[in-house]
């Protein structure tokens, strides 16, 4: 609950922060602590498995999912909808405003975390064989049993 480390945006309001992870996630919230000065983030924007993101790309995409975020010094948890985020490999986050309303030109964070459930990537190719209808010729018959099966039920 330390006030440092903090990220602070550079030039104005806007934040963009790419988030890699080493599995795939099934992410069910977003925990996040800012303040409760004008340069908390207001909007946040999330877009997962992207790789092209910039500050133009983020501004122009619809995100899959919009967070309004409140304004105070407490850690925050947004749930996301999870059937959108069940398979993140990575997380852009754009922080879109802040509560200056173009009065602060810098938007700060000092906690950002995720709950989620954890998957391992697997990257090795997968063998499998796959038998649309079994033949019988590739299959042994049960000793005792006659091919005719059932064709003398009954006795003759």
């Amino acid at each position: 609950m330390e006030n440092e480390p903090e990220l602070s945006s550079d030039a104005d309001e806007q934040l963009l922060m790419h988030v890699p992870f080493t599995a795939q996630i099934r992410l069910h919230s977003i925990l996040l602590r800012t303040s409760n000065t004008s340069s908390a983030p207001l909007t946040l924007k999330l877009h997962p498995n992207r790789d092209d993101i910039d500050f133009g790309t983020a501004s122009a995409l619809t995100p899959t999912q919009t967070l309004s975020l409140a304004q105070t010094s407490e850690i925050q948890e947004h749930p996301v909808k999870r059937a959108l985020f069940n398979t993140v490999r990575s997380l852009d986050l754009f922080f879109e405003d802040n509560w200056g309303a173009g009065e602060e030109d810098v938007t700060r964070i000092s906690y950002l975390g995720f709950k989620g459930e954890w998957m391992k990537l697997n990257r090795e190719p997968i063998s499998v064989l796959y038998e649309a209808a079994a033949n019988p010729a590739d299959h042994k018959a049960i000793a005792g049993i006659k091919l005719g099966m059932g064709s003398e039920l009954g006795g003759r």
